[in-house]
């Protein structure tokens, strides 16, 4: 079967297949993680400021809870993505610090959409991306995900607007190791106490990954690479706290050996780096028959991202290239307040927050003299120029509301509204409206028609002294109209979930040209976007549970100038998603997972990537111990990712090259234990 038309028939299969797989008969679900009913009373918190069921949830929601992210072997939060309808990702290969998340057609959400840890937001208003936290963030510290699937609402904001990933993170006692067979590795600890209502935890993790050796890669100076990526993560998590108040202190450090630099050049022995520290408090108490909620955040990141300008009159590869250096530091503070009350069958919220960011250092260095003639310094040195503009900053100041109101046993409307001003940007309103039915313990049935919208970053106001893009300070938000309508219902043993929506975005952002060299940033483009999804969850037995995933985009039309300095959008994606995952539990102390995931082809592509297979083994033989073996790519597929920057180098022909190979077959084995 053409691969653009895998999804489409996978999303026709799931209807006709769900009567059939009905017919399997009840059994005992003692060897399964959740049953279909314990997964549906999963609380989601990301959905609404009210915690709800999965099934109540005013919003289209993927959850993967603890058991099954073990289950399936995912290492970092950017795999999950990859089973949620209509989403994937791919690499960005400028920085080698992050991936790119493409969801119901939109390239615009970069960087994992709008990514929050424990309900707090970590993106900041430097970038739309949450840099390297989503791709390496790991997931053997995680109880939780939650993917929302559509705009953040009332509670998150202006941001990416397609896209919400929740991460709740993991309590208790457990120490993990791993190792790779192209030599990466990975060790992570955890440790908890409480004592007279205090309580402490604390999460640590070191990750190495290399990765299998790319061939035949093209940097922008025709240079051919046999390289392979060597990056190392670093994370830790401190949490203390008594009662309803708390501290939470979280740092994350990536670095990234790779050979691509941020203007597709090859640069190996160069590093990308990201350092992020970030701090909340958050407390509640109760004010009559209010509860207050309120929180103050500090957010520090701290980049060194390099390139090649030219190469060296030396070999490929040597010291003798001519580089620059971007060294960005980014604070981030942010303050909150807000009010719910319960009054008969309406659950009231009232609320602000205030969010400040600010580039205090953006130094531009270089290992050579500026001028018409390259002289190597032997070491990277300040230029003295700055790559965004002095006194770059802005300042957002929010109100919302939301009334979640029970009308029946079986309706639920929420209605919501928030009012965002950016100092930089202008304004703009968000209203909600969501109407959940349950008719019963087996449907349910949910429309949502909902405004979002994200601002400019720093970035895209206030660059300056870069050859490539200039910053843009009269850009306006862009504003988006997401409307859909969820159909769930859960048969004896098949739980099956169908989607349909319509997505308008009017002032997106569009790079034009400002001269045969520079471009810059626009208000121009218009985009509709018409897709359905659907994903089934069958258990026939209690060793079996099989996870369907498929989605396809029927419409997707841009207008754009006439004139632009990128290629179309819709080059960039994907139109078909599909994904499987098959669990094998045979005992208490064995189980096994197939996987795979594909998508149709982008527009740069020559061909179809290779649906991406993985295989996952776990043995416990014991409540205490799990040792663990995962092979992803288990079947040596090629593949590409499209670069977004618009080439990455020329091949020996003069063609440009736009596609990334993706890494071959790796495998890792691991052990976890745990203690009380």
């Amino acid at each position: 079967m053409p691969q653009h038309g895998l999804a489409t028939a996978l999303v026709l299969a799931l209807a006709t297949f769900a009567p059939m797989a009905a017919q399997a008969r009840t059994q005992d679900p003692a060897l399964l993680d959740l049953s279909l009913d314990e997964l549906l009373k999963v609380n989601v918190s990301a959905a609404s400021f009210t915690t709800t069921s999965l099934r109540d949830a005013a919003a289209s929601v993927t959850v993967f809870e603890r058991r099954e992210l073990e289950r399936m072997g995912f290492r970092h939060l950017h795999e999950v993505l990859n089973y949620v309808p209509g989403a994937y990702t791919s690499r960005i290969a400028t920085t080698g610090l992050e991936n790119r998340t493409v969801l119901r057609g939109n390239p615009g959400t970069a960087g994992g959409g709008l990514l929050a840890i424990d309900g707090q937001r970590v993106n900041t208003m430097q970038s739309v991306r949450a840099w390297g936290v989503v791709r390496n963030f790991p997931l053997a510290m995680v109880e939780r995900v939650e993917i929302i699937r559509g705009p953040g609402g009332a509670r998150f904001g202006g941001g990416p607007s397609d896209e919400v990933v929740n991460v709740v993170t993991r309590r208790g006692h457990a120490a993990a190791a791993a190792v790779s067979a192209e030599g990466g590795h990975a060790a992570q600890a955890m440790v908890g106490a409480e004592r007279d209502g205090w309580r402490l935890d604390v999460r640590a993790a070191d990750t190495r990954d290399r990765s299998p050796d790319y061939e035949g890669v093209f940097d922008r100076f025709g240079r051919v690479s046999r390289s392979a990526e060597d990056g190392r993560t670093r994370t830790a998590i401190l949490d203390v706290g008594r009662g309803r108040h708390g501290v939470q202190v979280f740092h994350h450090e990536s670095d990234i050996e790779g050979y691509y630099g941020l203007n597709g050049s090859i640069n190996r022995g160069d590093e990308s780096l990201l350092k992020a520290t970030w701090w909340r408090y958050g407390g509640s108490v109760d004010i009559g028959d209010w509860r207050v909620d309120g929180f103050a955040s500090a957010f520090r990141q701290r980049y060194a991202l390099s390139a090649v300008l030219a190469p060296g009159p030396a070999a490929p590869f040597s010291a003798g290239d001519f580089r620059q250096r971007g060294l960005l530091t980014h604070r981030n503070t942010a303050y909150g307040l807000t009010a719910q009350r319960t009054v008969g069958a309406h659950t009231l919220t009232f609320g602000g927050e205030t969010m400040e960011g600010e580039a205090t250092q953006a130094n531009l260095q270089s290992n050579y003299t500026l001028g018409p003639v390259f002289v190597p310094l032997g070491g990277f040195r300040d230029t003295g120029l700055r790559f965004v503009a002095p006194g770059a900053h802005d300042r957002m100041t929010a109100v919302f509301v939301e009334d979640d109101w029970r009308i029946t046993d079986e309706h639920r409307v929420v209605l919501g509204a928030r009012y965002d001003r950016y100092a930089q940007s202008g304004s703009a309103t968000s209203p909600r409206v969501a109407w959940v039915w349950t008719p019963g313990e087996r449907a349910s049935y949910k429309l949502m028609v909902q405004d979002a919208f994200f601002a400019p970053t720093l970035g895209q106001l206030f660059l300056q002294n870069n050859p490539v893009i200039a910053g843009a300070p009269d850009l306006r938000p862009t504003k988006v109209r997401t409307t859909e309508f969820m159909a769930r219902y859960q048969f004896e043993r098949v739980l099956l979930t169908g989607v349909v929506y319509h997505r308008d975005a009017t002032d997106g952002f569009v790079v034009v040209p400002l001269n045969g060299i520079t471009a810059t940033t626009v208000n121009a483009a218009k985009q509709h976007t018409e897709g359905a999804e659907a994903s089934l969850i069958w258990t026939p037995s209690p060793q079996w549970r099989l996870r369907l995933t498929g989605s396809r985009i029927f419409a997707d039309r841009y207008t754009l100038p006439p004139m632009i300095a990128e290629a179309p959008p819709g080059r960039f994606v994907s139109h078909d998603t599909a994904s499987l995952a098959l669990s094998w539990t045979p005992s208490a102390q064995w189980d096994a997972t197939l996987g795979a995931h594909a998508r149709s082809r982008e527009g740069f592509q020559a061909e179809a990537n290779d649906p991406r297979a993985m295989l996952q083994l776990n043995w416990r033989p014991d409540d205490a111990l799990r040792v663990w073996l995962h092979v992803d790519n288990l079947f040596n597929g090629r593949g590409s990712d499209v670069d977004v920057g618009g080439g990455l180098g020329v091949d020996r022909d003069g063609r440009i090259v736009r596609t990334l190979p993706l890494p071959g077959r790796e495998a890792m084995l691991g052990v976890e234990w745990r203690w009380r």
